[in-house]
């Protein structure tokens, strides 16, 4: 459920970005995507690229460990009723 969260906010934000991107340049709703979405070594964006990249990793974790803990809740209430 996280990783959802985590991607229907970065969907949003890259969706809002591009439309602001799009009213204040005055180019297309592609080209603002595009323009978003590329990827050049050596600029801030890389940066914000990876952190977005290991807020992702982070939050694949933290389902995992969630998930895990959730099966090993069901399974001791399981061991305890019998």
């Amino acid at each position: 459920m996280v990783t959802f969260v985590y991607i229907l906010i970065f969907i949003s934000l890259s969706i809002f970005m591009s439309v602001l991107d799009s009213v204040v340049y005055k180019q297309s709703f592609i080209q603002s995507v595009i323009q978003l979405m590329s990827f050049e070594v050596g600029t801030r964006r890389t940066i914000v690229v990876m952190s977005g990249l290991l807020g992702l990793i982070c939050s694949i974790t933290t389902d995992y460990h969630l998930h895990k803990n959730k099966a090993k809740q069901k399974e001791n209430q399981s061991e305890g009723h019998q």
